[in-house]
């Protein structure tokens, strides 16, 4: 089961952002790239794989993606609020998780 974690300025991510955060304020932190494309072969029947990215980022290794607003990025492990909150912080945003906890 998949876990999200939030980024965004608000009280609640479900209620969305009153103050939504850019494509222009996002890649101005330091750190912060698009990703553009993402793309991979299949290695059993090499089939090529691409997909649009056109909304996603990396940030020390995490992909995030930006869609009104906020910022969502897929929890893999236990760190992954620590790696995320200095972007957070530069952005002057919150954390939350799936279940409304802060942090």
């Amino acid at each position: 089961m998949a876990y999200d974690l939030h980024i965004f300025r608000g009280t609640n991510w479900w209620e969305g952002t009153n103050a939504p955060v850019t494509e222009t304020e996002l890649l101005s932190v330091s750190g912060v790239e698009k990703m553009g494309e993402i793309s991979n072969v299949n290695p059993q029947s090499g089939v090529s794989i691409k997909m649009n990215a056109n909304d996603m980022f990396s940030y020390n290794g995490a992909a995030i993606r930006l869609r009104k607003g906020m910022l969502t990025v897929a929890a893999r492990n236990e760190d992954a609020v620590e790696t995320i909150r200095p972007l957070a912080q530069a952005l002057g945003a919150v954390i939350q998780g799936d279940e409304g906890e802060m942090y």
